[in-house]
C-alpha cells in the first residue's frame, strides 16, 4: 500500500512536470516570449471596487502595491515597469507618485487642465528612474512655456472606461474641480459594446457592474498560490483571477464582442462626446479634442480582430473631427501627427515614454494658444 501510494505521487508529480514543460514551450512558441508570472494580489489590496453608478472605480487614497515588469508587446528590452502608485481624492493616479490631490475649492489664480480618457490617458510607465504619463509631460511643457503662471494638469483617466463612463464620472465629480480646460483623448473602448449583439445605447447589453461578481475575487484570493506557470495562467487568464489588472474588463463584460458585426454604437459614442462638449461650454470650460492613434505593428497587422478595431477607430476619428468643426473647438489630429513607429508605442494603442512626450507636445499647442489669447489667470470654469 505504501509503495503504491509513493509511486502514485511520483507519477502525478511527473505528469505535472511534463504539463508544465509543455505549457511553457507552447507559450513561448505561440507568443514568441517566455511566460511571465502574473503576481497575486490579495483581495484586501485590490485597488478597484464597485460603484453604484459606474461599473467600477479605483479606491480613493489607495496604494497599488504592484511593482512588476510591464507586459507590453513592444519595446520589451527597455525594462519598462509598473511601480507603486497611490490614488488621489478623485480616485485617479495624478502626479509623480499618483497621490497628488486635486485641491478643492480651486485655489485663486490657478489654471487647471483636466485630461479625460481611459488607459491611454491614465497609463503610467516607470523608465530610467522616473515615472511617465502624458498629463505629467503636458504639465512640464506648459510650466516651461509659462514660467510665471500657476498651472496644473490633472490625470483624470481610468483604464477601461468608455465614453459613457467618462461622461458619467465627469458629471458626478470631475466637473466639480472647476477646470479651465478639458482635454479629451478617447476611443477604442466604445468599440467592444458597439460590436456586441443586442446593442443598447446605455451599453447595458455589454457591461455589468463589478459588484455582481466582486465576491468571486474574494473567493479566488483564498486559493493557495502554486508556483507553476500553467496554474498561474489558468487561475488568472481563464477565471476571475488573482490580479484584477489582467481580468477586470472580461469580468464586467456580459458578452464577447462579435467582430463580424457592424459598429452599431458610433452614434452613442458621438452623443456622449457631444454631451461633454456641451456641458463644458455651458460651464465656461474650454475643450481640446484629439483623434486616436492605433498602430498596426508587424505582429498584428494581419490580425482580423485588430484590423476590425482599426476600422472602427478610423470612424471614431472622423466623428471627433466632425464634432470639432460643428462646435468650433480645437482638434489635435494625433492620428495624423504621431508616426507609426515602434519607439512611440508599447502595443497597438498605448504609448512609450517617447510617445507620451510627443502626444503631450502636440496637445500643448492649442492649449498654449488658448493661454496666450486669454488673460492669464482669468480662465476659471464656473461651479457646476
Amino acid at each position: 500500500m505504501g509503495k503504491a501510494f509513493f509511486y502514485s505521487i511520483v507519477f502525478i508529480c511527473g505528469l505535472i512536470a511534463v504539463a508544465e514543460i509543455l505549457f511553457r514551450l507552447c507559450y513561448r512558441i505561440m507568443r514568441k516570449r517566455p511566460y511571465q508570472f502574473i503576481p497575486r494580489i490579495p483581495f484586501k489590496k485590490m485597488y478597484i471596487e464597485p460603484h453604484p453608478y459606474l461599473p467600477y472605480v479605483s479606491k480613493k487614497h489607495f496604494l497599488c502595491s504592484e511593482n512588476i515588469a510591464a507586459r507590453f508587446q513592444l519595446n520589451q528590452d527597455k525594462g519598462y515597469k509598473f511601480t507603486e502608485l497611490k490614488t488621489n481624492n478623485f480616485r485617479h493616479y495624478n502626479g509623480p507618485d499618483g497621490s497628488r490631490d486635486i485641491v478643492m475649492p480651486k485655489p485663486e489664480g490657478l489654471t487647471r487642465i483636466n485630461c479625460l480618457g481611459a488607459s491611454t490617458t491614465g497609463n503610467y510607465i516607470f523608465y530610467n528612474g522616473r515615472q511617465y504619463s502624458y498629463p505629467m509631460e503636458l504639465e512640464k511643457i506648459l510650466k516651461n512655456s509659462f514660467p510665471g503662471n500657476n498651472t496644473e494638469v490633472n490625470n483624470c483617466g481610468q483604464g477601461g472606461y468608455t465614453s459613457a463612463e467618462v461622461l458619467i464620472k465627469f458629471l458626478l465629480d470631475t466637473i466639480d474641480t472647476t477646470p479651465d480646460i478639458v482635454v479629451l483623448y478617447l476611443a477604442y473602448n466604445d468599440l467592444q459594446p458597439s460590436m456586441t449583439d443586442g446593442f443598447q445605447g446605455d451599453y447595458s447589453h455589454a457591461k455589468r457592474n463589478l459588484g455582481e461578481i466582486y465576491h468571486r475575487y474574494e473567493f479566488i484570493s483564498k486559493i493557495p498560490y502554486i508556483p507553476l506557470a500553467i496554474w498561474n495562467y489558468l487561475i488568472n487568464a481563464r477565471t476571475f483571477g488573482q490580479n484584477i489588472r489582467f481580468t477586470l474588463l472580461s469580468a464586467i463584460a456580459r458578452k464577447n464582442a462579435n467582430i463580424d458585426n457592424d459598429f452599431e454604437g458610433l452614434g452613442t459614442y458621438e452623443r456622449n462626446i457631444e454631451h461633454i462638449i456641451n456641458i463644458c461650454k455651458a460651464n465656461g470650460i474650454q475643450v481640446v479634442l484629439s483623434t486616436f492613434c492605433h498602430y498596426l505593428y508587424d505582429g498584428i497587422k494581419d490580425n482580423k480582430e485588430h484590423l476590425k478595431y482599426h476600422e472602427g477607430i478610423k470612424l471614431e476619428n472622423e466623428i471627433m473631427r466632425g464634432l470639432s468643426r460643428r462646435h468650433d473647438v480645437p482638434l489635435v489630429d494625433n492620428d495624423m501627427l504621431i508616426p507609426r513607429d515602434n519607439k512611440y508605442f508599447v502595443d497597438s494603442i498605448h504609448f512609450s515614454p517617447e510617445g507620451m512626450q510627443m502626444l503631450a507636445e502636440n496637445i500643448s499647442k492649442p492649449i498654449i494658444n488658448i493661454l496666450k489669447t486669454e488673460k492669464v489667470g482669468s480662465l476659471h470654469g464656473k461651479q457646476a
